[in-house]
Formats: structure tokens, C-alpha cells, sequence
């Protein structure tokens, strides 16, 4: 898959960039998840803050056209782009995740600390 980016418009009011470009592509059309992926590498930006808008197949030719936002944070994401149930559903799973990824750090973190007094004192008594 190759991407061709041939318009990029900064919109400082919204803290977006508006790409639009090409794709070349073998097989079946690249999915949106694809092209997010490339554009966050081009754009060095974490793939949430790209939102690809369209995709849109040349006939009987391996190129789509597209439409994407990348946006500069992520509360410029939340103000100008509609929340969807889907993404929303996509937040609180990520939310859930670091809550127990921190959960899970501090058990260890308390056990590392419950396990050293007891080895001191196991070396003690010998």
C-alpha cells in the first residue's frame, strides 16, 4: 500500500490538518484502520488522532481516493468530531485497561514491598 498525500490544509480553529491524497494498493482496498495506521507513522501522531472520513474506490483500478483529520490533541478530537456509541464504547474499554494495568503495578508494587522485610528478617535470624 502505497499513500500519495496530495493536499494538506492546517485548520488552526479546529487544531486539525485536513489531508487528502491517493492510494495504491494490491488486493483488496486497504480498511480504515490501515490508513490510519500509515497516515499516524507519516504524520508522527498517535493513530487516535487520526479520523479517516472516506475511502473511495477508482473503478477497475487498484487506487482509492481519501479524506482524513489528523488533529493536533485530544480534546480538539472530542470538540470537533461527533462520539459515536462505537467510539465512545472504544474509550471506557481503553479507560478500563489502564485501570487495572495500574491496578495490577500497585499489587506488585505491594508485594515487592510485603517480600523485602520478610527476607530481612529471614537473613537476620540466620
Amino acid at each position: 500500500m502505497k499513500v500519495t498525500i496530495n493536499e494538506k490544509n492546517e485548520n488552526k480553529l479546529l487544531g486539525r490538518k485536513e489531508v487528502s491524497g491517493t492510494i495504491s494498493f494490491e488486493g483488496v482496498t486497504p480498511s480504515n484502520k490501515q490508513l490510519t495506521e500509515s497516515l499516524a507513522k507519516e504524520f508522527k501522531v498517535d493513530m487516535a488522532l487520526v479520523v479517516v472520513k472516506k475511502i473511495h474506490n477508482k473503478f477497475s483500478l487498484q487506487e482509492a481516493s481519501f479524506l482524513a483529520f489528523v488533529y493536533d490533541t485530544k480534546e480538539a478530537l472530542v470538540k470537533a468530531e461527533m462520539v459515536t456509541k462505537h467510539i465512545k464504547k472504544k474509550i471506557e474499554e481503553e479507560k478500563k485497561k489502564a485501570e487495572a494495568e495500574r491496578k495490577k503495578a500497585e499489587e506488585e508494587k505491594k508485594k515487592a514491598a510485603e517480600e523485602a522485610p520478610k527476607e530481612e528478617t529471614k537473613e537476620g535470624e540466620q
